[in-house]
């Protein structure tokens, strides 16, 4: 792919934020290769967890032209239940509807490596041959020309920017900040382990539908220090039990299949549904792993030529549902900002300098910063609520909420905004934008959107 300005991105991790990425940096006419760690890309794999896709990046994907496609493999949830640890049912919700009720589009649930095969699928066969494998990043290095990103099968890839799209445990969110402390001792940099974890989780899910469970059942349990979600697609079970830990952690922790076992042991006879243990859906898995569940955000989304996005910059529980589509929005955002940087130069065959770049970062991080630090607060304030983890958490949500309607308003409270306030990319039509009782605050140019008081 050619493009002006001799401006490449060099894009590290080819997950679903770095596919997204592949989509829209596409549709920008943004030069790009991405570096993946792994020795393949969206291949089929029994394992892999669910992703819920929202209102907001449904409507990016109606942009994409991938929007009927991602319907197809995914499911929208009917009213749920939540239940406590015994199995008693003491409150309802629904979220789809209130989803459909706010944005004019309920919520889907996908499975993590079939929306990866979909994302890798729908690019032209000439980008695809921009996406590498098997590529570990080494070392970073910027100049006042460009960036030299070194992998350790001794290939090295040369480009105007890097875009980490790694993860939680970021090899690029590392290298940017040996490169600001080399700067100088003084410099403002993140931290080393900026995520902490406070709770673990089993992800699971099973191919067969578990006894009593229909495609869109959705099931909450909440107890004192445990939570779950459990949903169910047309094909798949998805189910998630998570306990909070006896302190908070830092560290980077892998569990064993003995570790599983123990988690079992101690936990198993909790209930997920009315009717079903974690027991019963862990005998009846496909896949399943324990992983802590790290929560925070970052304080610079970027330095020099360096910018990150999704989990490198936010981690969030599964709790809210959002973790993707925060990332998704990141992606987008900088789309909007690096192709508005490439209209503005006058001169199409000399390099965008690296003032201009930065620039364009600082306007990235302006925009996401106060809508990403909304999005976590309200994931961890709905984690620690579900998991009662004081006595006026439990007091709230076993007796306060179920009386009044009040799941509700804390959805329009604190979920509405990440949708609402999301971006859609600026440069591509939109036709048929779902319309709900809450306006989107963002369009594309020329759009002229109303604002709604409380959504910002």
């Amino acid at each position: 792919m050619t493009t002006s300005h001799r401006f490449r991105a060099i894009i590290v991790g080819g997950g679903p934020i770095g596919l997204m990425a592949a989509h829209t940096f596409y549709r920008a006419g943004i030069d790009f290769v991405i570096l993946e760690r792994r020795n393949a890309l969206a291949v089929p794999e029994a394992g892999g967890a669910g992703i819920a896709i929202m209102p907001n990046t449904l409507r990016l994907l109606a942009q994409l032209g991938l929007l009927e496609a991602v319907e197809a493999i995914g499911t929208h949830m009917r009213p749920g239940t939540v239940v406590t640890s015994d199995g008693r049912p003491f409150s309802t919700l629904d979220t789809d509807g209130w989803c459909s009720e706010f944005h004019g589009t309920g919520w889907v649930m996908v499975h993590r490596p079939e929306l990866m095969q979909l994302l890798y699928g729908a690019l032209p066969d000439e980008i695809r041959q921009h996406l590498f494998p098997g590529k570990e990043v080494e070392t970073i290095e910027t100049t006042e020309e460009g960036v030299v990103v070194r992998c350790t099968d001794g290939c090295v890839e040369r480009g105007s920017i890097v875009v980490g799209a790694d993860g939680a445990h970021s090899k690029v969110r590392d290298c940017m900040r040996r490169i600001a402390l080399q700067e100088s001792s003084n410099a403002a940099v993140n931290e080393e382990k900026p995520f902490v974890a406070t709770y673990r989780c089993v992800f699971g899910h099973t191919v067969s539908p578990p006894p009593g469970i229909n495609p869109g059942d959705e099931w909450h349990m909440h107890g004192s220090g445990i939570s779950s979600l459990l949903l169910a697609g047309s094909e798949k079970t998805w189910f998630m039990f998570s306990q909070r830990l006896p302190k908070p952690t830092r560290e980077r922790r892998r569990y064993t299949k003995q570790d599983i076992n123990s988690f079992m042991g101690e936990l198993g006879h909790a209930h997920c549904t009315s009717t079903l243990t974690l027991n019963d859906l862990y005998q009846a898995r496909t896949s399943c792993y324990l992983t802590d569940l790290h929560e925070g955000l970052i304080q610079h989304f970027h330095h020099d030529r360096i910018v990150l996005v999704g989990d490198a910059v936010n981690k969030q529980t599964y709790n809210t549902g959002q973790g993707w589509n925060t990332g998704v929005q990141d992606v987008v955002v900088l789309t909007n900002k690096l192709r508005a940087l490439m209209e503005n130069e006058t001169n199409h065959d000399a390099p965008i300098s690296k003032s201009k770049i930065q620039a364009a970062f600082g306007l990235y991080q302006r925009d996401r910063y106060p809508v990403v630090q909304q999005a976590v607060k309200a994931s961890m304030m709905l984690t620690r609520t579900e998991a009662w983890n004081h006595w006026y958490d439990w007091f709230t949500d076993r007796h306060v909420l179920p009386r009044t309607g009040g799941l509700k308003r804390i959805y329009r409270a604190f979920l509405v905004p990440a949708n609402v306030n999301a971006q859609v990319l600026e440069f591509l039509e939109e036709n048929n934008r779902p319309s709900g009782t809450i306006p989107w605050l963002h369009g594309t140019k020329g759009d002229q959107l109303k604002t709604s008081p409380g959504t910002d």
